[in-house]
């Protein structure tokens, strides 16, 4: 990437959180409380059902992992609405940019707006946890890591998403047959050794499923290693699905926009 280039992509994401400044405050309070409501439940009701108290931090870690997911598919009826009504879009399309970086902005900016907001939910998740959280086997290195990656994903497969979206009104039918069964099969109430341990064969299919590696990662990197997929087999496996999301992202985007 040239410095003109550079410096206009810069500028677009400076933009980006310019505007989002507005509405960083009321975004934290709203995930914060998601994050609250959901640990003091599985950690302090759920146990006289029989659940293991040990779940609350892995519950929390599931959370941290997985609230960006939410925030960042909200983005896509945003940009849906754009490309049915007003197409600011095409705007953008004119900058000194090549067509492919342009709509890989969208994915980073909305990455980066999903990390500002997430990376307070750690600490909260200690204060709600008190010692039952032990930060001494966090590896801040490999959380950075999976933490950067997860949400790179996630604007990736938001923007990938928004391209197979056709009208607003497909929405509905996107969260029910898509967001959802990622989500609920992702590893984010139960570890993949435990899809492992019901079946061998519900084992392997659950790792077709992009939202595993971003929950066993980054249980690896804050609760320790055991239990859980490789932190390095995850990272790259999340890696490669960013990657595809992208390129298929564009290139479906690029032929909607008629980009030459």
């Amino acid at each position: 990437m040239n410095r003109r280039y550079f410096n206009t992509f810069y500028q677009l994401i400076r933009r980006d959180l310019f505007v989002f400044r507005g509405e960083y405050w009321g975004r934290l309070i709203d995930i914060c409380l998601m994050l609250a409501t959901t640990v003091l439940v599985f950690r302090y009701f759920m146990p006289f059902f029989g659940l293991d108290t040990n779940y609350g931090p892995f519950i929390l870690v599931g959370g941290v992992a997985s609230f960006g997911f939410f925030e960042v598919i909200g983005r896509v009826g945003q940009l849906i609405a754009d490309l049915e009504g007003e197409r600011t879009i095409t705007y953008t399309m004119t900058l000194p940019l090549p067509s492919s970086l342009i709509l890989c902005y969208f994915g980073v900016s909305w990455a980066i707006q999903s990390m500002l907001v997430s990376s307070l939910l750690l600490p909260l998740g200690k204060l709600l946890l008190f010692t039952e959280f032990d930060l001494e086997k966090i590896s801040f290195f490999k959380l950075g890591l999976i933490f950067l990656m997860s949400h790179l994903f996630y604007g990736f497969f938001a923007l990938w998403v928004a391209s197979l979206t056709q009208y607003i009104s497909s929405l509905s039918h996107l969260f029910i047959r898509v967001i959802n069964p990622i989500y609920m099969f992702g590893a984010y109430f139960y570890s993949w050794q435990a899809a492992y341990q019901l079946s061998p064969v519900v084992g392997y299919l659950s790792l077709l499923n992009p939202l595993v590696y971003v929950m066993e990662g980054m249980r690896a990197a804050i609760l320790g290693q055991q239990g859980y997929l490789p932190f390095w087999f995850s990272f790259f496996m999340l890696f490669l699905f960013t990657i595809l999301c992208g390129y298929k992202a564009v290139g479906r985007l690029k032929l909607r926009l008629d980009c030459v």
